[in-house]
Protein backbone atom coordinates (compact mmCIF):
# COMPACT_ATOMS: atom_id res chain seq x y z
CA UNK A 1 0.00 0.00 0.00
CA UNK A 2 3.23 2.54 -0.34
CA UNK A 3 2.26 3.43 -3.72
CA UNK A 4 -1.37 4.26 -2.50
CA UNK A 5 0.75 7.00 0.16
CA UNK A 6 2.30 8.81 -2.86
CA UNK A 7 -1.00 8.69 -4.75
CA UNK A 8 -2.90 10.08 -2.16
CA UNK A 9 -0.79 12.53 -1.72
CA UNK A 10 -0.67 13.66 -5.13
CA UNK A 11 -4.05 13.21 -5.40
CA UNK A 12 -4.81 15.97 -2.09
CA UNK A 13 -1.91 18.37 -3.38
CA UNK A 14 -2.41 18.38 -7.55
CA UNK A 15 -6.05 18.39 -6.99
CA UNK A 16 -7.99 21.52 -8.36
CA UNK A 17 -9.77 24.06 -5.31
CA UNK A 18 -13.25 22.06 -4.26
CA UNK A 19 -16.14 24.25 -2.60
CA UNK A 20 -16.70 24.26 1.09
CA UNK A 21 -19.87 21.97 0.99
CA UNK A 22 -18.29 19.29 -1.59
CA UNK A 23 -14.82 19.38 0.26
CA UNK A 24 -16.66 17.22 2.85
CA UNK A 25 -17.92 14.66 0.67
CA UNK A 26 -14.76 14.55 -1.53
CA UNK A 27 -12.50 14.10 2.36
CA UNK A 28 -15.23 11.27 3.18
CA UNK A 29 -15.00 9.47 0.29
CA UNK A 30 -11.15 10.21 0.24
CA UNK A 31 -11.08 8.55 3.49
CA UNK A 32 -12.82 5.67 2.98
CA UNK A 33 -10.29 5.13 0.05
CA UNK A 34 -7.58 5.72 2.14
CA UNK A 35 -9.19 2.88 4.84
CA UNK A 36 -9.70 0.66 2.11
CA UNK A 37 -13.61 0.35 2.61
CA UNK A 38 -14.28 0.67 -1.20
CA UNK A 39 -17.81 0.16 -0.98
CA UNK A 40 -18.40 3.57 1.38
CA UNK A 41 -15.79 5.33 -0.98
CA UNK A 42 -17.50 4.52 -4.37
CA UNK A 43 -20.78 5.50 -2.84
CA UNK A 44 -19.58 9.08 -1.44
CA UNK A 45 -17.29 9.95 -4.60
CA UNK A 46 -18.98 8.89 -6.79
CA UNK A 47 -21.66 11.81 -7.15
CA UNK A 48 -18.46 13.76 -7.24
CA UNK A 49 -17.33 12.41 -10.36
CA UNK A 50 -20.57 12.39 -11.72
CA UNK A 51 -20.53 16.50 -10.78
CA UNK A 52 -17.11 16.56 -12.41
CA UNK A 53 -14.37 16.14 -9.65
CA UNK A 54 -11.32 15.22 -11.36
CA UNK A 55 -10.18 13.58 -7.66
CA UNK A 56 -12.94 11.46 -7.51
CA UNK A 57 -12.80 10.57 -11.16
CA UNK A 58 -9.37 9.41 -10.81
CA UNK A 59 -9.99 7.27 -7.81
CA UNK A 60 -13.15 6.15 -9.37
CA UNK A 61 -10.69 4.90 -11.72
CA UNK A 62 -8.44 3.42 -9.57
CA UNK A 63 -10.84 0.98 -7.85
CA UNK A 64 -12.47 0.14 -11.32
CA UNK A 65 -9.03 -0.88 -12.37
CA UNK A 66 -8.41 -2.33 -9.32
CA UNK A 67 -11.49 -4.29 -8.37
CA UNK A 68 -11.97 -2.61 -5.28
CA UNK A 69 -15.70 -2.22 -4.28
CA UNK A 70 -16.49 -3.77 -7.50
CA UNK A 71 -15.23 -6.02 -10.08
CA UNK A 72 -12.14 -5.09 -12.26
CA UNK A 73 -13.19 -3.30 -15.08
CA UNK A 74 -9.83 -1.67 -16.79
CA UNK A 75 -12.74 0.15 -19.49
CA UNK A 76 -14.73 1.77 -16.80
CA UNK A 77 -11.12 2.78 -15.71
CA UNK A 78 -9.71 4.42 -18.50
CA UNK A 79 -13.15 6.27 -19.09
CA UNK A 80 -12.89 7.57 -15.40
CA UNK A 81 -9.36 8.81 -16.06
CA UNK A 82 -10.01 10.01 -19.56
CA UNK A 83 -12.91 12.38 -18.06
CA UNK A 84 -10.00 13.33 -15.08
CA UNK A 85 -7.41 13.46 -17.57
CA UNK A 86 -9.30 16.24 -19.63
CA UNK A 87 -9.51 18.51 -17.35
CA UNK A 88 -6.08 18.75 -16.79
CA UNK A 89 -5.33 16.68 -13.35
CA UNK A 90 -2.12 15.21 -13.57
CA UNK A 91 -2.36 11.88 -11.57
CA UNK A 92 -5.26 11.16 -13.75
CA UNK A 93 -3.30 11.93 -17.16
CA UNK A 94 -0.42 9.76 -15.50
CA UNK A 95 -3.09 7.02 -15.30
CA UNK A 96 -4.31 7.35 -18.83
CA UNK A 97 -0.76 7.55 -20.30
CA UNK A 98 -0.30 4.08 -18.75
CA UNK A 99 -3.56 2.37 -19.70
CA UNK A 100 -2.91 3.53 -23.28
CA UNK A 101 0.83 2.23 -22.99
CA UNK A 102 -0.10 -1.16 -22.34
CA UNK A 103 -3.62 -1.34 -23.66
CA UNK A 104 -5.68 -1.78 -20.52
CA UNK A 105 -9.04 -1.09 -20.77
CA UNK A 106 -8.50 0.89 -24.38
CA UNK A 107 -6.92 -0.06 -27.57
CA UNK A 108 -3.13 0.26 -27.01
CA UNK A 109 -1.61 3.69 -28.23
CA UNK A 110 1.90 4.78 -27.51
CA UNK A 111 1.56 8.15 -29.12
CA UNK A 112 -1.17 8.96 -27.57
CA UNK A 113 0.34 7.67 -24.19
CA UNK A 114 3.11 9.79 -24.79
CA UNK A 115 0.91 12.69 -24.92
CA UNK A 116 -0.63 12.00 -22.04
CA UNK A 117 2.33 11.73 -20.31
CA UNK A 118 3.76 14.72 -21.75
CA UNK A 119 1.16 16.82 -20.16
CA UNK A 120 1.65 14.93 -17.00
CA UNK A 121 5.44 15.90 -16.90
CA UNK A 122 4.73 19.48 -17.10
CA UNK A 123 2.60 19.94 -14.55
CA UNK A 124 4.79 20.35 -11.82
CA UNK A 125 3.72 17.90 -9.50
CA UNK A 126 5.00 14.83 -7.47
CA UNK A 127 4.10 12.48 -9.90
CA UNK A 128 6.25 14.80 -12.88
CA UNK A 129 9.53 12.46 -12.97
CA UNK A 130 7.31 9.18 -13.40
CA UNK A 131 5.71 10.71 -15.96
CA UNK A 132 8.58 11.99 -17.55
CA UNK A 133 10.19 8.37 -17.55
CA UNK A 134 7.32 6.96 -19.05
CA UNK A 135 7.06 9.61 -21.69
CA UNK A 136 11.13 9.45 -22.24
CA UNK A 137 10.30 5.09 -22.85
CA UNK A 138 7.76 5.69 -25.14
CA UNK A 139 9.86 8.30 -27.48
CA UNK A 140 12.13 5.89 -28.26
CA UNK A 141 9.69 3.90 -30.08
CA UNK A 142 8.98 6.96 -32.44
CA UNK A 143 10.63 8.88 -35.44
CA UNK A 144 11.86 12.40 -35.47
CA UNK A 145 9.02 12.87 -37.39
CA UNK A 146 6.25 11.28 -35.42
CA UNK A 147 7.80 12.59 -32.33
CA UNK A 148 7.12 16.43 -33.75
CA UNK A 149 3.46 15.39 -34.95
CA UNK A 150 3.05 14.10 -31.27
CA UNK A 151 4.90 17.44 -29.89
CA UNK A 152 1.96 19.50 -31.69
CA UNK A 153 -0.72 17.72 -30.58
CA UNK A 154 0.56 18.24 -27.05
CA UNK A 155 1.25 21.58 -28.02
CA UNK A 156 -2.43 22.05 -29.24
CA UNK A 157 -3.99 20.41 -25.99
CA UNK A 158 -6.26 22.37 -23.86
CA UNK A 159 -8.41 21.62 -20.80
CA UNK A 160 -12.27 21.08 -20.97
CA UNK A 161 -13.38 24.27 -19.64
CA UNK A 162 -15.97 24.09 -16.28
Amino acid sequence: MMWFRGFLLAVLVAGPAVAASNAEALAAGVDAFGRQDYATARAELRPMADNGSAIAETLMGVMAAKGWGGRADPAAAAAWWMRAANRGYAPAQLALAKALAKGSGVTANPGAAWVWAQLAAASGSGISAEAGALARELAEGFSAERLGVLEGERAAWRPWAG
